[in-house]
C-alpha cells in the first residue's frame, strides 16, 4: 500500500521565495537588474497569489454553512483571479517589464509545487518502510 502526503502551502511558499531568492540573483550575475526585478515582481505575483488562495480557502470552508453568505465569498476567488490578471496586464502596459524575468518569477512557483510533491511523496515512502521494518 502506498500512501502520499499532500504539501502544505507554507512549505511550497517557503520553497518558492527561496527559488525566486536564487534565480533573482543569478538574473542579476548573467542578464540584469532589470530581469531580476522582473523576476521578483513575478515570484512576488503569484506568491501573493497562493498566499490569498489559501486564506480565501479558509474563509469559505470556516463560513461553508453560511448559505447565501458562504455563495458570496465563493464569487470572491473569480473576481480575485480577474484583478491579478488586470493586474499583471497592467504592468506590462504601463511598465517596461523584462518578460524573460517575470516568466522566470512566475514559473517558480510551478518548480515550488513539483519539488514539494516530490519530497512530500519521498516522505510518505519513508515513513512506509520505517513502519514497515519496525518490530511490535
Amino acid at each position: 500500500m502506498t500512501s502520499f502526503n499532500v504539501p502544505s502551502l507554507s512549505k511550497i511558499q517557503r520553497t518558492n521565495m527561496f527559488l525566486v531568492a536564487v534565480l533573482g540573483t543569478a538574473l542579476l550575475i548573467l542578464r540584469s537588474p532589470a530581469a531580476s526585478l522582473a523576476c521578483v515582481l513575478g515570484g512576488g505575483i503569484v506568491i501573493l497569489n497562493l498566499f490569498l488562495l489559501g486564506l480565501m480557502g479558509r474563509l469559505l470552508l470556516v463560513g461553508a454553512v453560511g448559505g447565501a453568505s458562504a455563495a458570496l465569498r465563493a464569487t470572491a476567488i473569480p473576481f480575485k483571479l480577474l484583478l491579478l490578471v488586470l493586474l499583471v496586464y497592467l504592468v506590462f502596459t504601463q511598465t517596461s517589464v523584462d518578460p524573460i524575468g517575470f516568466s522566470l518569477g512566475v514559473l517558480s512557483q510551478l518548480v515550488a509545487v513539483l519539488i514539494e510533491t516530490a519530497l512530500a511523496g519521498r516522505r510518505a515512502r519513508e515513513c512506509e518502510t520505517s513502519v514497515e521494518g519496525s518490530t511490535v
